[in-house]
């Protein structure tokens, strides 16, 4: 193997177990937000898309307010 071939196959080799790493962690993180809202399911907590945004931006929104106050 010359070495612009060996270069080449190491790129491909990086990628494709960049790309598996990348999808083992999606999988993982899909895993436990299945979990996590589960959860809320067995304890009766009704979560809805618009309640999550509506507590990501009143998070926001605070954090927003500490900078201004510092």
């Amino acid at each position: 193997m010359t070495f612009w071939q060996m270069v080449i196959a190491f790129v491909i080799v990086y990628l494709c177990v960049y790309a598996l790493i990348g999808r083992i962690c999606q999988c993982i993180e899909h895993c436990a937000t299945a979990r996590a809202y589960s959860k809320f399911r067995e304890n009766g907590v009704l979560v809805t898309m618009d309640a999550v945004e509506a507590g990501i931006e009143k998070s926001n929104k605070e954090k927003r307010d500490v900078g201004e106050k510092i």
